[in-house]
This record gives structure tokens, sequence and C-alpha cells, in this order.
């Protein structure tokens, strides 16, 4: 029972310290605000996007009459934002193309190239630290993202008909009869199904290969699954909660807007939500050693202080690794002059730090031996276990990364270094690193 619990507790701590972490850059990169700007940019693309394909199926590929049955009535939920009968009437009308023509076809391929370069700025904002700079890749990327969806649109429609001819063949009669629902052309287990299967693979295409750090396939798979499920079951309970009718009574023709950028918003709220959980997973551990070294003084009562002391005093992913020392009472860490750099954390026990004249002492919770890796000097003091005590050695090819990576680390970090230059130079020349 208890190797049980203590296989437990860990896992425990480490879902709470990922939560934290998700929430914590999710307002530090302001990704609310990039939902806001995708949803925006996902409105004044899209719809534009799908008319022009209609208008290249109809006018230069003749779609039959089945197919646009189906648009009419796959579009009637948006009826109030554009008359899509007006439309494809008007498409059998017009027989020329021209400059304007031209110029609005040119407009909406730009509005979806902004719609694109939103949604990359969302997802750079969440791995700028650790992705490379690559602008040309990212617009190669953009660009496919705009063929991507003009393309998957056509071939929606094509894939309709298709499975409208398939459904409609003799041997399958008994079974349209059994379930007419289901084998309906318009079917909407058939379009939901078609509509989030595509939501999920543009998804996971996203996160493997815009994220720029490589993250591994079944993360992205499982994210990009978590987001798409989480924003189906809020669609189905938006549909059956919501009455449109109450808004087209208040806002007519915009209501419809209005609740289409709404579920727009909440997708892409989860999809830069997920999109950050793969960012604290696949950097976890250097992430949480950062946390380690901003840990809160013993002392500090602020709320936040307390939560964040409880979360991550004992980082679980940390502690199964070779780097944990397990040390005796009275057994020395490092020596004066030596030529280490390492740098510690205290998972149990007190150290304490013989500097000539200066006795510190560090228990459960703190960070030591940092300044000798920023300074690239050899130990001018003395550290000694008080008592039975288990430490984390950190390199400093880890610390160093630590610093190019988190902006707060690399503050305390000179913080200490001024207090170290304060106190050498300022005060007293005893006091060593």
């Amino acid at each position: 029972m208890q190797q049980e619990k203590k296989k437990k507790h860990p896992t425990k701590y480490k879902i709470g310290q990922t939560i934290y972490l998700i929430l914590v850059f999710y307002i530090q990169n302001n990704l609310y605000t990039c939902a806001a700007a995708c949803a925006f940019g996902f409105l004044f693309s899209f719809i534009p996007i799908i008319m022009m394909v209609l208008a290249f199926l109809i006018r230069l590929l003749h779609a039959s009459p089945t197919i646009i049955n189906a648009i009419i009535s796959f579009t009637s939920r948006y009826e109030t934002m554009f008359d899509i009968r007006s439309f494809i009437t008007s498409l059998f009308d017009y027989n020329t193309f021209g400059w304007v023509d031209f110029l609005i076809v040119l407009f909406i391929i730009w509005m979806a190239r902004k719609f694109f370069a939103t949604v990359m700025q969302g997802i750079n904002k969440i791995f700028h630290y650790k992705a490379p700079l690559r602008p040309l890749f990212n617009q190669l990327l953009i660009f496919a993202g705009e063929l991507f969806i003009v393309i998957i649109a056509a071939n929606i429609i094509f894939l309709l008909f298709t499975v409208r001819q398939i459904l409609t063949q003799p041997y399958l009669s008994l079974l349209r009869e059994q379930f007419p629902h289901l084998f309906g052309f318009n079917s909407g287990i058939f379009i939901n199904i078609l509509t989030y299967s595509l939501v999920f693979i543009f998804v996971t295409i996203s996160y493997r290969f815009a994220a720029g750090t490589k993250p591994p396939m079944k993360l992205c798979v499982i994210c990009s699954a978590l987001c798409t499920g989480i924003f189906f079951i809020i669609s189905k309970l938006l549909f059956l909660f919501l009455n449109v009718e109450n808004y087209n009574l208040i806002y007519g023709v915009l209501s419809n807007v209005m609740i289409l950028l709404f579920e727009v918003y909440i997708f892409f709220t989860l999809f830069l939500t997920c999109a950050q959980a793969i960012y604290v997973l696949q950097f976890f551990d250097s992430l949480l050693l950062g946390e380690l070294y901003l840990l809160p003084e013993r002392n500090d009562t602020a709320i936040l202080s307390i939560i964040k002391r409880l979360l991550f005093i004992k980082p679980s992913s940390l502690m199964d690794k070779d780097d944990v020392i397990n040390l005796k009472a009275g057994d020395i860490i490092y020596e004066k002059d030596d030529r280490t750099d390492d740098s510690y954390y205290v998972l149990d026990g007190s150290v304490v730090l013989n500097r000539g004249n200066n006795l510190s002492y560090y228990d459960k919770g703190s960070f030591f031996g940092e300044q000798a890796c920023l300074l690239n000097k050899p130990r001018a003091g003395e550290a000694t276990a008080v008592t039975d005590c288990r430490l984390i050695k950190i390199s400093a090819a880890s610390f160093h990364s630590l610093l190019e990576n988190n902006a707060k680390v690399a503050e305390k970090a000179l913080s200490e270094v001024s207090d170290y230059v304060a106190k050498v130079y300022g005060r007293t020349s005893s006091f060593l690193v």
C-alpha cells in the first residue's frame, strides 16, 4: 500500500505543476488576445473562400443540382448572414470575369493569408524561446495553409457528392430503410464526422509543423484530439441551450455573425491552450527548473506565493533523475578552490555554506552554488550537509540554457551577481563565492 501511495503522490504534484504552468504562460503570452485576432481573421477569410470555391465549382465544373442542394442545406444555419440561394443563382446568370472580380479574388486570398499569419503569430508567441527563427519557412507554411483550406473546401463538396452516389446504390437499400437518418446525404452525423475529422487533422498538422520544436507526434495527436473533442462538446451544448431566435429579434442579421464569432473564439482559445500544453509538456523539466530557482522564500506569506511553493517544492519529474545526490550529515558537497560550476537545489535536509567568516544555511526548497557558475570562478568556500539531505545537481550548461530561455531567471541571477559585487567591492573583501 505504501508503494502505491508513493507512485501516486508525484503524479498528483506533476498534474498540478503542469496546469499551473499552462495557465501562467497562457496569460503571460497574452493568448486570449491572439484567440480573438484568429477568430476575426477566420470570419473575414473562411466564408469568402468558401464562396470563391463554390463559384469555381458551379461556373467552371458545372456542379450537379444534388451538390447545390446539399450546399444550400448545409449552410441553412447561416442564411441570415448571407443568402446562398441568391449567390448561386447570380453565378449562373453572371457570364463575365472582369478586373473587379480579379481584385476581389486577390482580396480574399490576402485575407486568408492574414488569418494564417495571425495563427502563426499565436504559435510563435508560445514557442519563440525554443524555436529557431525561420521567416521563409513560416511564409511557406502560411501559403500552404491558404492552399490547404481551399483544396479541403473543394474536396468536401466532391466527397459529399461521391458518398451520395455510393449510398444510393441498390445493394444498400435495406440499410437505408433501417437507418434513414444515418444514410441520408444531409445527415447531421455524417457532416459532423467529416467536419470534426478535418478540424482534427488541421490542428494536428499545425501543432506538429508550426511549432518549430518538433514536438512528438503522439503528443500532438493527443492534444489535437482533446482540443477537437472539447470544442465538439461545447458546440453541442451551445446548440442545445442557446436560443438563436431571441438573438435574431434583438440583433437581426448580426446575431448569427456574433454566435459564429463566439464559437470560433472558443475554438481558438482551446487551440492555443492545447498548443501551450504541448510546449509545457515538451520542455517540462526545463520549465520546472526555472520555477525551482524562482521559488518564493519561506517567509513570503502572499497567497499566490504559498500556492506556488506548495506546488513546486517537490519537483517529482526531476527526483528520478541521476542528478539526485543523497548525502549524510557532515558530507562535503564541494570544497574551497574546487573548479566545479554546478548549482544545487535542496530537496530535503539542510546545507551550510562556509565562506570565510560568513555562514549561510539553505534548507528544503533552496537554491545555492549558482554564483560560481555565473562568474566562472573556483569555489571560494565549502558546502557541507548539516543533516541527511537530498540535492538535485544542475549542470552549468542547463543553468545557462535556463538563463537564455527564462527572463525572470536571468533577472534574479543578475540580481544575485549584483549583490555579490556590492558585498565584495562595496562593503567587505571577506565575502566569497
